[in-house]
């Protein structure tokens, strides 16, 4: 385990920052187990795919108030910079910026299925070309329906 292996060099008020999307349950366990020995653990779902990794993430923190204060500085600055500051707050306890993480790709597994769906109805039912649904989408995406999905149809 890689965790237990880091561990091993660490001392009490050091940090391990997990920014692996992990299921929120075993942020939940790494973070108990970390504790007595007074290592401090930060479960964070990232989301942001490639334009996140060139302007930053929208990050989802989840962990003790304390490691949440020493990783603040550090988060603000790499998260994606939104109309009202940085895409980033602290969500809570350890596990919680992972629970939001999952919540999150569920509903955008939901409107991706969604979108798999129109188009699977449009072709075989409505007898739309290839060339007529990239019109229908594209129409679509400069509507209230526009987002990244849609685009990328």
């Amino acid at each position: 385990d890689t965790i237990a292996a880091l561990a091993e060099h660490l001392e009490a008020g050091d940090l391990i920052v997990d920014g692996g999307n992990e299921q929120y349950e075993n942020t939940v366990r790494r973070a108990g187990e970390l504790e007595p020995r007074g290592i401090l653990f930060c479960g964070t779902g990232v989301s942001g795919g490639e334009t996140g990794a060139r302007r930053g993430p929208s990050l989802m923190p989840g962990c003790s108030p304390e490691a949440y204060a020493l990783m603040e500085p550090i988060f603000t600055r790499c998260a994606a910079p939104v109309d009202d500051g940085p895409c980033v707050t602290h969500l809570g306890g350890p596990g919680s910026g992972n629970y939001v993480k999952t919540v999150h790709n569920g509903i955008e597994y939901g409107d991706m299925q969604l979108i798999a769906e129109a188009y699977d109805i449009l072709r075989l039912a409505g007898g739309l070309t290839n060339e007529e649904l990239a019109a229908t989408f594209n129409e679509w995406n400069s509507t209230e329906l526009e987002s990244y999905l849609i685009e990328i149809t």
